[in-house]
């Protein structure tokens, strides 16, 4: 999972745009904030998702290897479940 507060960054400059009304800062330092706190922002949306995931496992919802192994890549660019599955080192569900 890759994201990017750059992205978060673009969609809160276009919805909140520099003007001059804005005191105390420039331009560019409108923009620096905006990608701090997207940084902020993405590490929160981040934790919150992990979160989620581990209750889901804990409560059984979802096992550990269908939550993560599909995000893990391997060297080739695949990722950790089809190499699993291509070489059947994981029992089938009952």
């Amino acid at each position: 999972m890759q994201l990017r507060a750059s992205g978060w960054a673009a969609l809160y400059l276009k919805e909140h745009p520099y003007s001059y009304r804005i005191r105390g800062r420039t331009e560019r330092e409108h923009r620096e904030r905006a990608l701090t706190q997207g940084q902020i922002a993405i590490n929160s949306i981040l934790r919150d998702w992990v979160k989620g995931q581990i209750m889901a496992i804990e409560t059984g919802i979802l096992s550990f290897d269908a939550v993560f192994l599909p995000l893990m890549l391997t060297h080739d660019g695949r990722t950790v479940s089809d190499r699993v599955n291509q070489l059947g080192l994981l029992e089938a569900p009952a």
